[in-house]
């Protein structure tokens, strides 16, 4: 009986909020290392914040310089002409020693502060600072896994129109399971971790999945993707028992974002870097290999301005296609190192591939001195499609599609 009459008074807040011309919000999702600069990323953020709720609140429980850094975003929005009121919510667990006019000691109960929640009134924007994404569950999400009052009123704020940004952590709690700790090495050689370590296992150490906030129920987000060499640890995090549904993964790069709307299922990529999408939900995965295997991935990069949508799964890529127009001709070499060139994902996948008119199939290997190594296999198929053009400049930008990756396990042998 208590969980019908939970359902009913779900469907009769959604439905008083359709009544009310709401629609589903918005998430900003950047990939970390945000430049003040970055325009494109400032500006859709201050678009996106509804005008009957003027206001943007900072939620910067994932730093260990809470204060600071939620500053440092309130100016970077003022340097943008944002006019409304910008709230910094009490809401930390660390204490900045060097912000001698705040006290964050005070603040680690913050989310359940009725006064704190108050503030969300008049709030149409939300966003969270970086730094640990543990910090930001265990300081929103309750023991029993439930939601706060902060977290609540947030939810709320999304579902009438609001939007939620985040950046790095910010962009980690975003989905639900949420990736805490690993390297992708790691991640696809060794068996995943049961207790989180603190964040320097971020960089090196096994695969943690937590629980997230999961504001995006479509897949897992991860970040810092390309200067951190994440593929590995996004792919490994998609693998059974994760319901096939949830089994894409939105990989961004540093100084980019996602725009996603809530409400018609589009994605849009802002900034320097790209999205990588790895969609998982036909791959296969190894069920009885002693090391992890999987075949048959899907792997599309989506630069600044492509779409996605992950209700229709509709791509829009921008630029001239490559498949049959091809600007290169030569046989790629295949191996491992920092003599091979086009280091970048896009880049690989499009000067290396789908540009190349003599490379079918690309193959790259991960290894450390010691111990066993992997095997990443690219592959051009009849469903692949590159698109080129110029970025800033003379800048060469590639988006990708439908290309087939699987990883092998391999063992290396270094002798010198």
């Amino acid at each position: 009986m208590r969980l019908l009459v939970s359902k009913f008074i779900v469907f009769v807040s959604l439905a008083l909020i359709a009544c009310e011309g709401y629609s589903a919000g918005k998430l900003m999702i950047v990939g970390g290392a945000l430049r003040s600069d970055n325009e494109a990323v400032y500006r859709e953020y201050i678009d996106a914040i509804p005008s009957r709720w003027a206001d943007v609140a900072i939620v910067p429980a994932a730093s260990g310089r809470p204060a600071h850094y939620a500053r440092q975003f309130e100016q970077d929005l003022r340097n943008f002409g944002f006019e409304g009121e910008i709230l910094i919510l009490p809401v930390a667990v660390k204490d900045d020693g060097s912000t001698g006019d705040v006290d964050e000691s005070t603040w680690s109960r913050g989310a359940y502060d009725p006064q704190v929640v108050a503030k969300l009134k008049t709030v149409g924007g939300i966003w969270f600072v970086g730094g640990d994404q543990t910090r930001i569950t265990d300081t929103l999400v309750q023991e029993d896994g439930s939601d706060s009052p902060l977290l609540a009123a947030i939810r709320n704020r999304l579902a009438k129109g609001g939007i939620v940004g985040g950046t790095s952590a910010g962009a980690a709690i975003m989905s639900s399971p949420m990736i805490a700790a690993g390297d992708s090495l790691s991640a696809l050689t060794e068996p995943r971790a049961e207790n989180y370590a603190g964040m320097q296992s971020q960089e090196s150490g096994q695969l943690m999945v937590k629980g997230g906030l999961g504001f995006l129920d479509a897949g897992l987000v991860d970040q810092h993707f390309d200067r951190k060499s994440r593929l590995g640890r996004l792919i490994r995090a998609l693998e059974p028992p994760l319901a096939r549904d949830m089994r894409r993964g939105y990989g961004i790069d540093e100084d980019t974002a996602v725009l996603a709307d809530l409400d018609t299922g589009e994605m849009k990529v802002l900034g320097r870097g790209t999205l990588v999408l790895v969609d998982a939900r036909e791959a296969d995965f190894a069920e009885d290999s002693p090391r992890f295997a999987v075949k048959n991935l899907s792997l599309s990069i989506l630069s600044e301005g492509d779409r996605y949508n992950w209700q229709t799964g509709k791509m829009n890529l921008d630029g001239a296609a490559t498949v049959g127009k091809e600007a290169f001709g030569y046989t790629a070499e295949q191996g491992a190192g920092l003599t091979q060139p086009n280091g970048r994902l896009d880049h690989l996948l499009g000067f290396s591939l789908l540009d190349n008119s003599d490379t079918a199939e690309l193959r790259r290997y991960a290894f450390a001195e010691n111990g066993p190594g992997v095997l990443f296999r690219f592959e051009q198929t009849g469903d692949s499609q590159g698109f080129w053009r110029y970025g800033s400049g003379t800048k060469d930008q590639y988006s990708i599609q439908n290309v087939r990756l699987s990883i092998e396990p391999v063992t290396v042998s270094i002798k010198q």
